[in-house]
């Protein structure tokens, strides 16, 4: 679709070789001007996790899409699963800003990718958003008045179009940790922006010694984005009763079916309610304050090991013990949900 409608809305669709000239074009295209991203399932994800480490260091905003499918390997190539979380925290070497989105149905889908594109353009940084195969390949009925592309700002932070002809920083170490960003071929703004650690105005430091001031300066410059992205992420929305008997956590695609046991549950005189995360990373801490007005919270995940309860303890330090996991390939029904939750009534 999006192939046969490019020149109607002025989209470029290429399709290559491997996830590597994939991811490889996406981040050229985002440091050549466009806004790019890229798509791929977990064994693509991770032969992309090399360039993605790149755009971290040369500040180049990128999307990339993972479809998590059972894993590893080949593993259940048709099938579902929530198995990539931390394979997206730790993609590439080394520690660089990124942000982790997992839209919960695809009408946030629609609206979530235009903010993948936002946050990677506004703080010069990869962005991963996290699907599945339930929700790349499940088919849904959504009111097309629900997808209003007039409610997408677009957002392209600290872009240069022109330049003044002072010495010209790409990396300036700035207060934000986001510097002004010019498109190649820009006028008096030339700079070089290579995988080697550099300084602010792009020269390299690793070639003969390590400037340990210098990297130390340049690492908590890229890293002091976060602070401000984290700012951006709303908290999480919470569904249902006050004074609950239990509350649901869920991230991803298994809002729709937390959802509708919620609803079986309240038929049966049950309070629950339902809190669901879509803003995965970097984790607010104030999900955990939320959290801790509740006594029996169960997640629920699609996963073996419950990542993102893993993950919100390393950050917060608050433990869910509870835990409803399904890691057979197949996606949660309402009913067999509903016999989980019972068992921690």
């Amino acid at each position: 679709w999006f192939a046969s409608n490019g020149k109607k809305y002025g989209i470029v669709v290429k399709q290559l070789e491997d996830e590597i000239a994939v991811v490889n074009a996406a981040i050229g295209a985002g440091f050549a001007g466009a806004r790019a991203m890229c798509a791929t399932s977990g064994g693509g994800f991770s032969l992309m996790t090399e360039a993605i480490g790149s755009a971290g260091m040369t500040e180049t905003p990128v999307v990339i899409v993972n479809s998590m499918r059972g894993g590893p390997s080949t593993g259940l190539p048709t099938k579902t699963e929530q198995g990539d979380l931390f394979q997206a925290l730790g993609a590439s070497q080394g520690e660089y800003p990124k942000a982790i989105l997992a839209p919960k149905d695809p009408v946030s889908a629609f609206y979530m990718s235009a903010e993948a594109l936002n946050l990677a353009e506004k703080y010069q940084m990869p962005v991963i958003v996290l699907i599945d195969f339930l929700l790349s390949n499940g088919y849904y009925g959504i009111p097309v008045e629900e997808l209003d592309p007039s409610k997408i700002k677009i957002e392209r932070g600290e872009l240069i179009t022109e330049w003044n002809g002072e010495e010209y920083w790409r990396y300036k170490n700035t207060p934000t940790g986001v510097s002004p960003r010019v498109l190649p071929g820009t006028k008096n703004a030339y700079y070089v922006a290579a995988t080697d650690e550099h300084d602010e105005n792009g020269i390299l430091i690793s070639d003969i010694y390590t400037d340990e001031v210098k990297r130390k300066k340049m690492m908590e410059k890229r890293m002091r984005k976060m602070e401000y992205v984290v700012k951006e992420f709303p908290l999480p929305v919470i569904e249902g009763d006050e004074n609950p008997d239990i509350t649901l956590v869920g991230w991803g695609s298994t809002y729709g079916v937390i959802k509708e046991t919620s609803q079986l549950l309240r038929e049966q005189k049950v309070k629950v309610n339902h809190i669901h995360i879509e803003y995965i990373y970097p984790v607010k801490k104030e999900i955990a304050d939320i959290l801790s007005k509740y006594k029996n919270i169960v997640i629920v995940e699609n996963n073996y090991s419950s990542q993102y309860a893993k993950l919100l303890r390393m950050e917060t330090g608050f433990n869910i013990e509870k835990k409803i996991l399904k890691y057979d390939g197949e996606p949660f029904t309402p009913l067999q949900l509903l016999d989980e939750v019972k068992r921690y009534l």
